[in-house]
């Protein structure tokens, strides 16, 4: 386990610490997406999270056959989306693979699906709506809104829990685990001096892992809060407004 200011940071499955996390304070934010070119905030309690990541791997074990060990290639930018399908994807027991086109699943915001259909299969396109709305603009062929199966999912996850020592996100040679990947981060979170109770701001320039780490298993892991910057730099104002305590840093 990884001490972070004295606490010792839960590691277990995805599922179980957004549980945790509900249970502890279900209210408060665990992500919050700011983007300050378009003037958009978007704030996910546990209790919104922990419902997205019922709906979305509902959607994945029902919709799409996928099981544990599934391959998801994600192609979304630094956005409550990537928190929400990390999520989903860990809780159905599948392996996260940004930019991955070989993937058993493709997933993939609008603005990426033209560059990736026509391939072996279909490419599900994920809204970066402020609310999660479906799709308004037309889609290539090839390309499919998969707003509509996921928001028809229970908001209770159906299938087995996930467990700790399942494959979660591979990212060049890097396989890291569920635990292992928040193990990671509780130590990443230390490095930026996040703690227990904090909120790290989350800029778009970071390190890969990094940048997958922070969108849900840094503030799962050390019972935290993430800002996820987009459109503009960091500024005093902005860490004021947010609150935030610390900022993730590039690595050296």
């Amino acid at each position: 386990m990884t001490c972070i200011d004295g606490y010792r940071a839960p590691v277990s499955d995805a599922w179980t610490m957004l549980q945790r996390r509900k249970r502890a304070s279900g209210g408060t934010p665990v992500v919050t997406f700011v983007d300050l070119a378009r003037d958009e905030r978007t704030e996910l309690s546990a209790v919104s999270l922990e419902n997205a990541a019922a709906k979305i791997a509902n959607a994945l074990r029902e919709e799409f056959d996928t099981e544990p060990g599934t391959v998801i290639g994600l192609h979304l930018p630094p956005h409550w989306q990537r928190s929400a399908w990390c999520a989903g994807a860990w809780t159905a027991g599948c392996i996260v693979a940004p930019g991955s086109t070989d993937a058993d699943l493709i997933v993939a915001s609008s603005d990426l699906a033209a560059g990736l259909v026509g391939g072996r299969q279909d490419v599900a396109v994920v809204s970066l709506h402020p609310f999660g709305l479906p799709l308004t603009d037309a889609l290539p062929d090839g390309a499919f809104d998969v707003t509509i199966p996921v928001r028809q999912q229970p908001d209770a996850y159906l299938f087995d829990s996930p467990q700790p020592g399942y494959a979660a996100l591979t990212i060049g040679d890097s396989r890291l685990t569920q635990a292992e990947a928040f193990e990671r981060a509780a130590e990443r979170a230390r490095d930026w001096g996040l703690a227990r109770g904090g909120t790290l701001l989350v800029p778009e320039a970071l390190d890969v892992i990094d940048s997958w780490l922070a969108v849900l298993a840094v503030p799962l892991a050390v019972d935290a809060s993430v800002v996820l910057l987009a459109g503009g730099a960091p500024s005093a104002a902005l860490r004021d407004r947010e609150r935030a305590t610390a900022t993730a840093e590039v690595r050296r």
